[in-house]
């Protein structure tokens, strides 16, 4: 999956559009629900219809992060990944995007913000070693 990465956002809007990013934080919080619990809990901040809210679920159908299964007479919503698991993708997507273009002034950059932190520095130099073995 292909993500556009929003620096100046937080959290999962980073990564998502802000509709998509609160229906997944819905989603991981109750580990799947109804399009209508979804609107349901979003219409406390914001006025939203129901074909807007299913229009979202289909478009993350579709990135692959939502799968729904029917149960009842209604269609139940599930993430197909885990909170963990996506952040884990992005990073892994922002990251082969950038070292595509110019690995070592990333590479540089990245160890210079790191070195205000002596446990981050280690923790990376173990993560080498371990790779290197």
């Amino acid at each position: 999956m292909k993500v556009t990465f929003r620096p100046s956002l937080q959290g999962v809007a980073q990564f998502l559009g802000e509709l998509e990013s609160r229906i997944m934080e819905e989603l991981w919080r109750t580990s799947g629900c109804t399009a209508r619990d979804i609107r349901t809990q979003l219409s406390q901040r914001r006025n939203i219809a129901a074909t807007t809210v299913l229009t979202v679920l289909d478009r993350l159908a579709k990135k692959g992060l939502v799968d729904r299964r029917k149960q009842g007479g209604a269609y139940v919503f599930f993430p197909t990944v885990s909170q963990q698991e996506f952040d884990e993708m992005v990073t892994r997507n922002v990251l082969e995007g950038l070292l595509d273009k110019s690995s070592r002034p990333i590479l540089s950059t990245f160890v210079d913000l790191l070195s205000g932190d002596d446990e981050l520095l280690q923790e990376l130099e173990e993560l080498v070693r371990r790779k290197r073995q």
